[in-house]
């Protein structure tokens, strides 16, 4: 018999699991006034639109609209069920309460269907742990074990990252999983499987180190194997392209250093995936690498939420500095996070470098010796030129002038100049006068990046007449007409106060709202409070299922408006709801009249003229009852 998770329970995880705490594991939140602003995760954006109350615990996109509470957003986020919502809740506030082993929705929610997402990754689970298992404990897998070892990985890192081996059979994981009942052709479209010409099913994956891929949410959703024996084919081989697996939206070890990546407030961006346990050897577990593709933008919304720096350290060969410098410049055009790159010495990735000079020499050189951004530019402008050739000497002191004209701080200018006066014994003050041009240029170019100064505008807080005199932190919009704020203002006071309900519910006397959502928000506020519940919004969002309506709810909570409405202002906005319903009667007597008398039906044009006089003489009295 399946069961609820008791409602007190919800109630302890609502109560101590701070909502700030939880979402700044997704979202790199910055103060601002009361409450906490970052980029939102369900929409791209440049700009900050998206608002967290740790008075309110409520969340509020003002670019997409999405809102809720600590549930809502884990629900929303990781695609969870409302159980699961509150498991993982309780999880990352580390909320000691027992839940039932077997539970069914809580209240208000609807019941979870087993997607075939959902059918994959658990496939993928099932392989993972047999790849390991045959990795770890078998003879078919001790060339790999310890061609790993010879690499320098330990049996704990290789536990760690759940490290794997395939070998070389066509019918290994398909006879796992046909055993256990699995549904191959879900296996095939997963990516574990193939299918051969003649309709045979088979390994995707043979005689290969397997390492797991892990979603942005920490679901497996699939592989990339190193080849270990010298046979032919690619020496890595990817899960193909499937609804899970996407190379331009994973990251290896995104999701399992996402919080130190958090504490540190800065990624480290390698290329391979032993580099990333290297590193995390080190004591760096913020490494992540793309999937055997440079840096894409996708890529960058996932790091620039939870991140304000990245540090770049690729291979130390032409094709690791040319793929930083590619790296660089995306990450300089689509965020605003500070850059540093690693110029590791021979050409050698960190991988190597940590194995021949050690894990605290790696440290030192990634605390103390990262070069800035613009320091990396100029190193890779340099290589690119022929420097004892005086035409392309001058051609690199522009390109130089044209980086340094960029930056914003006058010591930063000062300092690279003095590295380019010295380097080609050329005096500062010409040098000033020929960046002085470069920096009137580029802010004549109508494409510029945006700078420091450009930013701390962007979070400026919005004028006070948002919602037409409402005050709120977030961005402007097209201002409200009266009535519709009035129906911002009546349902806020009502779901706040079951008292300010009562009164407002006799006062409409059957008035219905004119946006739907408002009615239906109305409609569901009335059976909330029938049913026992005291005013809390946090509650009655997890009473909700309609996520527009939870939506709604996270929009009218985040609203800041005067903490107490007298009747008198209740009736006001009654009144704004009232005049409007007659404006619109009037507009449509006015057409019925028109369209009768086009139509020849005078005597009909003539009743709705009346009418529309009537009505017209009704709100110029102030008159708005119907």
């Amino acid at each position: 018999m399946t069961q609820r998770i008791p409602e007190e329970t919800i109630e302890q995880v609502r109560n101590q699991a701070d909502i700030v705490d939880v979402i700044g594991n997704y979202v790199q939140l910055k103060k601002q006034g009361r409450n906490y602003i970052g980029l939102c995760p369900f929409h791209g954006e440049k700009t900050p639109s998206f608002s967290v109350s740790p008075e309110k615990q409520i969340f509020h996109c003002f670019g997409c609209g999405k809102g809720g509470n600590v549930f809502s957003f884990l629900m929303e986020h990781d695609h969870l069920s409302f159980v699961e919502s509150v498991k993982k809740a309780a999880d990352l506030a580390h909320v000691d309460v027992t839940l039932p082993e077997n539970v069914a929705e809580a209240e208000g929610s609807a019941p979870r269907v087993t997607s075939e997402a959902q059918k994959m990754i658990e496939l993928n689970q099932l392989a993972a742990k047999l790849y390991h298992y045959l990795l770890m404990e078998t003879e078919e897998g001790y060339k790999a074990l310890q061609y790993l070892k010879e690499r320098g990985m330990t049996e704990a890192s290789m536990t760690e990252f759940q490290i794997g081996f395939a070998p070389n059979h066509h019918a290994t994981v398909s006879s796992f999983l046909e055993k256990r009942g699995a549904d191959l052709d879900l296996a095939v479209e997963a990516g574990l499987l193939t299918e051969r010409e003649d309709g045979s099913i088979v390994d995707r994956f043979r005689s290969r180190i397997m390492f797991p891929i892990t979603d942005d949410r920490g679901q497996l959703v699939g592989f990339s194997g190193r080849l270990i024996d010298q046979e032919n084919g690619p020496k890595y081989l990817n899960t193909p392209e499937t609804p899970l697996f996407n190379k331009r939206r994973l990251l290896y070890h995104f999701s399992e250093g996402r919080t130190d990546i958090r504490r540190r407030e800065e990624v480290l961006l390698l290329e391979g995936f032993m580099d990333v346990i290297s590193a995390s050897d080190a004591g760096l577990a913020n490494g992540i690498a793309s999937m055997g593709t440079s840096l894409t933008e996708e890529h960058i919304g996932l790091v620039r939420r939870i991140a304000n720096r990245a540090v770049i350290s690729y291979d130390g060969d032409r094709a690791g500095i040319e793929a930083a410098y590619k790296a660089g410049l995306l990450l300089e055009e689509k965020s605003r996070m500070e850059i540093f790159v690693l110029a590791l010495p021979g050409g050698k990735d960190p991988d190597e470098f940590i194995k021949e000079y050690g894990a605290e020499r790696f440290l030192e050189v990634y605390l103390h010796e990262r070069m800035t951004w613009t320091a990396y530019k100029l190193f890779y402008l340099r290589k690119q030129r022929n420097l004892q050739n005086y035409s392309e000497r001058l051609q690199y002191m522009d390109e130089a002038l044209t980086e340094i004209g960029k930056l914003s701080q006058a010591v930063e200018r000062e300092l690279y100049l003095k590295q380019l006066a010295d380097e080609f014994e050329i005096s500062i003050p010409a040098l000033k006068e020929q960046l002085q041009q470069k920096i009137v240029e580029q802010k004549s170019m109508p494409n510029r990046a945006p700078s420091e100064e450009d930013f701390l505008l962007d979070l400026a807080p919005p004028p006070d007449d948002f919602y037409g005199g409402l005050v709120g932190t977030q961005p402007v919009r097209q201002t409200l007409q009266a009535y519709h704020a009035s129906e911002y203002l009546l349902m806020k006071a009502m779901i706040g106060s079951e008292e300010a309900f009562s009164a407002i519910h006799q006062l409409l006397d059957g008035l219905n709202f004119q946006h739907d959502e408002f009615q239906a928000l109305y409609t569901h506020l009335m059976a909330y409070y029938l049913d026992g519940n005291a005013a809390d919004p946090n509650r009655f969002m997890d009473y909700l299922t309609d996520p527009t309506l939870k939506n709604l709810i996270s929009e009218l909570v985040m609203l800041e408006t005067p903490e107490e409405a007298t009747t008198e202002e209740y009736l006001d906005y009654i009144n704004s709801l009232k005049k409007q319903i007659l404006l619109d009667r009037i507009k449509q007597k006015e057409a019925e009249a028109s369209e009768k008398d086009r139509l020849g039906d005078h005597d009909a044009a003539k009743q709705a003229l009346a009418e529309f006089i009537s009505l017209r003489q009704k709100l110029a009295k102030g008159d708005y009852e119907l």
